[in-house]
Parts: structure tokens; C-alpha cells; sequence
């Protein structure tokens, strides 16, 4: 058995898989709102793209159900929740809440439910932000997952949060019928708009952020499969048992391993913890088929490996 891939590059991958989970999000929210603002010389809101449904403008409640995404819809239907979103990172998915909840002083609650990330713990980190506040360096004070560290949020604007909201916390809970009580109960102690309100000059827009990237174009060389010395993967749907399936192959196309699952993310770290990829570039494009792979599953559409995914066509004896 070869030995294990390297930790970092593990989790440099699987975030690259769980990446493609909210890709939509991504691609969607910011050029519409862009176009939005452009067509009507306003800002909208949310000002900041990310994986969330919006509901009363106007109410006094967000809502963060950690990593559970199927709360969301259900619960932004209730009267006085403005949004409801989900966040994973106790970064990056933390300066998304400030940004949009800052933006809109309506907002005077954030409610916790829903299945905490046992990695970044973003929940507790929202309760140490407002108990504790940061650090000089803008480290979450307290918070135990990992790096929670708002590195591009003003100190001004993190005040501002943890003055505007109070923090609910219901972490674990999932039943909608409960936290519709909870919500109305928060919306009748509204205590009215906040009115220390960030300075716009505080405040760094989606496309100030994005100037101080350098851009890189797309594209690049990938090494064929059969260059890894670890070998190569032929992967394959199951349908009647609604499983993915992997066939690893030798570099002399010995059969070798063979593995089953029903999500990308798992089986490619089991790859990863066997140790059969040695190269970046061919783990990346095993995330990014195995996350086809997966979607065809779910979806019913027709998975063929290098291939687009197809409609599925109707099954027919005889040949094309």
C-alpha cells in the first residue's frame, strides 16, 4: 500500500469538491445582482452572493442553518425572516453574514439552527464573535473551530454587527414548526431598526474585493491518466443500487481496487486515504467526475466518463 496523500492536499481537494456543491450560487447571484443594480442605479440586496434564500426584506430575523440548505426555503417563507442562509467556514461564510446583515439595519436577530460543521464550527464562532469580539488581527475571540479569522472585514464593521443582532442559538434544531415559534417570538420584541449604521466608506463592495485579486486565465496541461505511477480510475454508475463505483487500475492495467459510495466528497477521500493519487492535477479531475458522477446519480441523467452530462435516454434493445 502506498503511503496516505499529504493532509494538506486532501483538504485542498475535498474543498474543491464541496466547492462545486454551491457553484450555482456563485455563478448566478453576483452577475444578476450586478445587472440588477446597473439597470436600476440602486444597491440591492443581499449585497453579497453566496447560498441563502431571501425572504421579507423588511423582518427583523436572519436565519443561519449552518449546513443544513434544506431549512432554508421553508423557513425565509415565515413572516419577519429576511434571509435564511447557510454557512460552512467560520471565515469567509462568517464576513458574508456581516456584509449582508450590516446592510440591511432592519435585521436585529440571527437565529442558529440546524447541523454544526464539527470542522470550522461556524455557529459557536458567531456566539464568541458577539460575546467576545476579535482580536487586533481580527481572530475571533474564543471561537474553537478552524481559522476563524475575518481577515477582510473592517474592525468598524464587525462592531457594528455584534451591536445591530443578537445572536439565538438553536444549533441542532431542525424542525420548521419549532422555529417558526422561536421567530415569532424574536419579531415581537423587535426592538426597530438599527441606527448606527456602517459608513459606506467602511464598507468594501463584491467588485473592490474582487480588484485586489490578480486575474489568471483558465486552463492549463494535465498529465494523461496512465502518468501517474499510482495508476488510473475507471469510474461507473450503479443504479440499481444508487452507487458510484471506482475500479482502480495499475499503470499496466492490473486491476487493483475497487470502491463504492453515493458521494463524491467521501470516496475521494478514500482514495486520498489509500494513497492511490499522487499527482494534483489527476485528484482534481477525479473531484470534478466523481462530482458528475453524482449529480447524473441524483438527477437521472446519463453519466459517461470524460463526457458531458446528457438527458437521459430511454432504454432500447438493439444497437444505435
Amino acid at each position: 500500500m502506498n503511503n496516505p496523500a499529504n493532509p494538506t492536499m486532501s483538504y485542498r481537494l475535498v474543498r474543491i469538491v464541496r466547492g462545486m456543491g454551491i457553484l450555482s450560487d456563485q455563478l448566478t447571484a453576483g452577475p444578476l445582482r450586478r445587472f440588477i443594480r446597473n439597470k436600476t442605479g440602486g444597491v440591492t440586496w443581499p449585497s453579497v452572493p453566496g447560498a441563502y434564500t431571501v425572504g421579507d426584506q423588511a423582518g427583523s430575523v436572519a436565519i443561519c442553518t449552518l449546513t443544513n440548505h434544506k431549512l432554508m426555503v421553508p423557513l425565509a417563507a415565515l413572516p419577519g425572516v429576511a434571509i435564511v442562509g447557510r454557512v460552512y467556514t467560520a471565515n469567509l461564510g462568517i464576513e458574508k453574514i456581516i456584509a449582508n446583515v450590516t446592510d440591511n439595519p432592519a435585521i436585529r436577530f440571527l437565529v442558529l439552527c440546524g447541523k454544526e460543521s464539527p470542522f470550522f464550527q461556524a455557529g459557536q464562532a458567531l456566539q464568541s464573535l458577539q460575546l467576545h469580539g476579535v482580536t487586533p488581527e481580527r481572530r475571533i475571540i474564543g471561537a474553537q473551530g478552524h481559522l476563524p479569522q475575518l481577515s477582510n472585514t473592517q474592525p468598524i464593521q464587525i462592531e457594528c454587527f455584534c451591536k445591530q443582532i443578537e445572536v439565538v442559538d438553536h444549533t441542532g434544531e431542525t424542525d420548521v414548526r419549532k422555529l417558526a415559534a422561536i421567530v415569532q417570538e424574536l419579531v415581537a420584541r423587535n426592538p426597530g431598526r438599527f441606527s448606527e449604521s456602517v459608513p459606506r466608506s467602511n464598507q468594501t463592495s463584491n467588485e473592490e474585493a474582487e480588484n485586489e485579486f490578480k486575474v489568471l486565465r483558465p486552463g492549463g496541461h494535465r498529465e494523461t491518466l496512465a502518468y501517474d505511477p499510482n495508476g488510473f480510475f475507471i469510474i461507473a454508475l450503479h443504479r440499481e443500487s444508487g452507487e458510484i463505483i471506482v475500479r482502480h487500475y495499475l499503470p499496466d492495467n492490473t486491476p487493483a481496487h475497487i470502491m463504492r459510495g453515493r458521494n463524491a466528497e467521501t470516496i475521494l477521500l478514500g482514495l486520498l486515504r489509500e494513497g492511490l493519487i499522487s499527482q494534483m492535477s489527476h485528484a482534481g479531475y477525479l473531484g470534478a467526475e466523481l462530482t458528475k458522477a453524482e449529480t447524473a446519480l441524483r438527477l437521472g441523467l446519463d453519466y459517461e466518463q470524460d463526457q458531458p452530462l446528457r438527458i437521459a435516454q430511454p432504454s432500447h434493445a438493439g444497437y444505435d
